[in-house]
Formats: structure tokens, C-alpha cells, sequence
């Protein structure tokens, strides 16, 4: 299984009102979509003035699959992955944590980048995994409180892989 880290723009989302209300959802996915797997584990990495870093941890459900682009929709959502985000990161890992920490500081995406999707080399998703083990929060399932599909594109359901 590969690790990816997915960006999303404190500026165009409400992310935590969103995951909030459903944790399965679609996001554009318009790069390495043929390397993308159901099963894969993404970071989900908020960026902006304010507080950038990695708040969620999520995994792929879906192979990446072309949409058509409704009006007012940004190009870029035309190839499209299905996530269901499994954890919230709390604390966050905040930029400023990442750039200290040796190895994670190593990894350019981490001090920025254009796009909305990255992989994650072995060496960099292990050291994650060690900083986020004890922030690890569960999200509730659907049917566990929350609504499946509400306000976050379409969803489809995944089997548990058991890791963070």
C-alpha cells in the first residue's frame, strides 16, 4: 500500500464542518490517479497562512474515475478519488513540527507545493505514522452518527485495512 499526502485549502473549505458531516467523500485527484489504489493511506495536509499542516489521516476507497465538470467546478475535479477519512490528527502536525523534525523536514511537500496530490516515499509515511500514533482520533462511521453523503461529493464504502 502507498501513502499520499491530498491538499485542501483552508481557504475554499470548511474541511472540519465537512468531515464532520460526512467522512466519505470525493476528492480531485488530477495527478499519479493511475498509481492511486484502493487501500492506500492519505494525509490529508491543510494549507494557508494560518496553522498549516497535517489534521487527518484517510484512506482510499475508490480507484481514481473521471467526473464530468459541472459549471463552477475547478478543472482539476474532473479525476476524482473516493475517501473515507478514518482519523482526525490532535494536535495537528503542524508545518512548523514537520520542518523541525529531521527526516520529515527533508521532504519538500512539506514546505510547499502546487497541486493537490503527492505520493509519500516509505521513509517519510513511517516517520508520520510515528508522530501521528498517539493523536490518532476516530472518526464515527455513517450509520455511527453523521450522514454517508451529505455535502461531500459521492462516496462508496471500503473495507478497514487496520492501520492509521
Amino acid at each position: 500500500m502507498a501513502d499520499w499526502i491530498f491538499q485542501a485549502s483552508a481557504h475554499e473549505h470548511n474541511l472540519d464542518a465537512s468531515i464532520a458531516a460526512s467522512p466519505e467523500r470525493w476528492w480531485g485527484t488530477p495527478r499519479y490517479r493511475d498509481r492511486i489504489a484502493v487501500g492506500d493511506r492519505v494525509w490529508v495536509q491543510v494549507t494557508g497562512p494560518h496553522h498549516p499542516g497535517i489534521y487527518y489521516v484517510a484512506t482510499i476507497v475508490s480507484k481514481a474515475y473521471e467526473h464530468p465538470v459541472e459549471p463552477g467546478e475547478p478543472a482539476y475535479a474532473r479525476w476524482r478519488t473516493d475517501i473515507r477519512v478514518d482519523y482526525r490528527i490532535e494536535p495537528p502536525l503542524l508545518r512548523s513540527e514537520l520542518l523541525d523534525d529531521a527526516t520529515l523536514g527533508s521532504f519538500r511537500p512539506f514546505h510547499g507545493f502546487q497541486g493537490s496530490n503527492v505520493p509519500v516515499p516509505p521513509d517519510i509515511a513511517a516517520a508520520l505514522s510515528e508522530q501521528a500514533a498517539p493523536r490518532l482520533v476516530t472518526l464515527p462511521r455513517p450509520g455511527e452518527g453523521g450522514h454517508p453523503c451529505a455535502g461531500g461529493g459521492t462516496a462508496t464504502g471500503g473495507a478497514d485495512q487496520g492501520r492509521p
